[in-house]
């Protein structure tokens, strides 16, 4: 290869790896989603507003997660909130601690309220 080729490679791996990682929002009582936006990048995007509180903001997400049977990233006042099959929780940003939200009792009620949402609906 090259030198120069070779050159060009390397900065741009470079470049890569310098970019900033996604803050998550922190407007105040807004629920957040994280989605890919237009240019393949992934962005927030509001969920719902007047949000009371990050739990009831990780209860939404929950209900998302149900929706589609897939993990949801979603944000509330600059925490990152990750919904999972295995657990529901924060962390100040994608590489920090992430701490659980709900017990899984608590979890559980959450869900059997979503099933019954949906089988009422």
């Amino acid at each position: 290869m090259r030198p120069i080729v070779w050159t060009g490679l390397v900065l741009a791996a470079g470049l890569a790896a310098c970019e900033p990682a996604l803050e998550a929002p922190r407007n105040a009582g807004v629920c957040w989603r994280m989605a890919e936006a237009l240019n393949g990048r992934q962005d927030f995007r509001p969920m719902s507003t007047n949000v009371e509180n990050l739990e009831t903001c990780a209860s939404q997400l929950e209900g998302l997660r149900l929706q589609h049977g897939q993990p949801v990233t979603g944000a509330f006042q600059g925490r990152y909130i990750y919904v999972t099959a295995e657990e529901i929780s924060v962390a100040a940003g994608p590489k920090a601690q992430r701490y659980r939200v709900f017990t899984p009792q608590q979890r559980a009620k959450i869900q059997a309220g979503y099933a019954a949402l949906r089988k009422a609906g």
